[in-house]
């Protein structure tokens, strides 16, 4: 495999875009949700200062023409009053420009630290009642008494009603203001306000869910292409470069797709050509060895049992051994063998690569460790190969005081894990991540392709293979294959 493909491997494989998405659509809804709540706010404050300002002017103008239609003859009136001819043609006026005015109330009250209402258009209170509002509205009052007209604020009660009443002086003779009109808002404004708040926050209701659908699009739009890209990222890192690349989405995915289908194109070029290399230097090498191991043993066969340069001669043979291995794994990581998958006897599998690392280490005991009639989708030759790999490199590690390497199975859900572990010293920990690594070894004689090996075995099967300490005190190679068990 590539630097490059090695690069793309080592990166994190995202499952979906989802967490881009989420990103993408706060980025996108909540400046607008500001804005917009901001907005929605604003135009409840202008609306509602506008008709509080319009409502105001009306009722004052209300308010006047009450004080209008009375006199200060009225402040005469006293309690008990309320029945008198005077009362009633003046109640009446009040009634009737409540009326044609739209205001809920019409009242004429005296001014003084205690105000007495004089006539009330809706017969609430009666002549000499106290006026409740004065402690609320004494600015407005005192403004009264100055001749000035004046409305007051809005605001709501504690039992949830809006106020908001008007006032303008009743002047006598001398224009002295001896007593104030009083005119409250009509129920049906505040009914208009609620109804506008509500308006309001419906519109933003919806105008949030609409920006919120076209987010979601939007976003959708840049995750789905960027996910799948990076699912063919990841896959190509895998050493997949045949994976076929998504096209479509914005420009910028456009872009990218096209630019990693060049990639995938070099990659497999640089893989051919790597391939091409391994295979010719090895076939060049192996020409020459197995002239050489020819030789070595025909001159081995010429010399007696007896002559001390026969050591020699096994020497010679023995290395060439070694050279010969190097050899085949090279052309093992150059060649990209197709799968041949089948139902296969996990038992039986362990069992055969038990017997044949067993008979290269007769001082290490092999254990096996698997549930009986275990079977699995998986590549007979290759899946050996590797498993052999994993128990010769436990039985090194254990040979110098003949210690023990188990080689077991077990099922975790639809995934079958195979496990070869040993006693021995162990790996340190900085050098696990670097094991699976082409070319690593802390062997003094080794290729480094080993384990790199196993690792293509296992990535070739969707799985993966991962090394931790044994509790046993040595390495735990565990190779998992997803979805491996196979339908009896």
């Amino acid at each position: 495999m590539s630097r490059s493909a090695s690069a793309l491997e080592s990166l994190p494989t995202p499952k979906n875009g989802h967490g881009l998405r989420a990103q993408l659509i706060i980025a996108l809804v909540l400046p607008a949700v500001v804005v917009l709540a901001g907005a929605t706010f604003l135009a409840e404050i202008a609306v509602t200062g506008a008709l509080d300002q319009s409502l105001g002017e009306r009722l004052i103008a209300v308010a006047s023409a009450g004080a209008a239609l009375s006199n200060e003859r009225l402040l005469l009136l006293e309690p008990g009053d309320d029945e008198s001819r005077t009362a009633e043609r003046s109640r009446a006026r009040l009634s009737e420009l409540a009326r044609q005015t739209g205001a809920e109330q019409v009242m004429l009250v005296t001014l003084g630290d205690d105000s007495r209402v004089v006539l009330d258009s809706k017969r609430q209170y009666a002549i000499g009642d106290e006026y409740v509002r004065a402690e609320f509205d004494r600015l407005e009052l005192t403004k009264v008494k100055e001749g000035v007209r004046s409305a007051s604020v809005l605001f709501q009660g504690p039992e949830g009603r809006w106020y908001k009443t008007g006032y303008a002086p009743l002047q006598d003779a001398e224009g002295n203001a001896v007593a104030a009109v009083v005119v409250n808002a009509p129920a049906a404004f505040f009914a208009a306000i609620r109804d506008l708040r509500q308006t309001l926050i419906g519109i933003a209701v919806f105008a949030f869910i609409t920006l919120l659908a076209l987010a979601f699009v939007a976003a959708r739009g840049v995750t789905v292409p960027l996910s799948r890209l990076s699912q063919a990222a990841t896959r190509i890192g895998r050493g997949e470069l045949d994976t076929e690349v998504p096209t479509g989405g914005p420009r910028e995915a456009r872009v990218l797709s096209a630019t990693m289908r060049n990639m995938a194109s070099s990659l497999g070029a640089r893989e051919r050509e790597l391939q091409l290399m391994l295979a010719g230097i090895a076939h060049e090498v192996r020409n020459p060895l197995g002239g050489i191991e020819l030789f070595g043993g025909l001159l081995k066969e010429d010399l007696e049992v007896d002559d001390p340069r026969r050591k020699h001669v096994d020497k010679i043979l023995k290395e060439i051994g070694v050279l010969a291995c190097v050899v085949n794994d090279f052309l093992e990581y150059a060649r990209r063998r197709p799968l041949e998958p089948e139902r296969a006897d996990v038992t039986a599998l362990l069992d055969e690569v038990r017997a044949l690392a067993a008979s290269s280490a007769s001082n290490v005991q092999f254990d096996l460790d698997c549930p009986p009639g275990l079977h699995a989708l998986l590549d007979v030759e290759s899946m050996q190969r590797a498993l052999l790999n994993l128990a010769q490199n436990g039985a090194q590690a254990v040979s110098e005081k003949g210690g023990r390497v188990r080689l077991g199975a077990r099922t975790e859900g639809s995934d079958v894990l195979l496990e070869v572990e040993d006693d021995g010293p162990g790996i340190p920990e900085e050098n696990r991540a670097l094991v699976f690594t082409p070319f690593f070894t802390t062997k003094q004689k080794g290729t480094g392709l080993g384990l790199a090996l196993v690792q293509k075995c296992a990535e070739s099967h969707g799985g993966a293979v991962s090394v931790e300490a044994s509790p046993k005190g040595g390495a735990l190679f565990l190779i998992r294959l997803p979805d491996a068990l196979a339908p009896r």
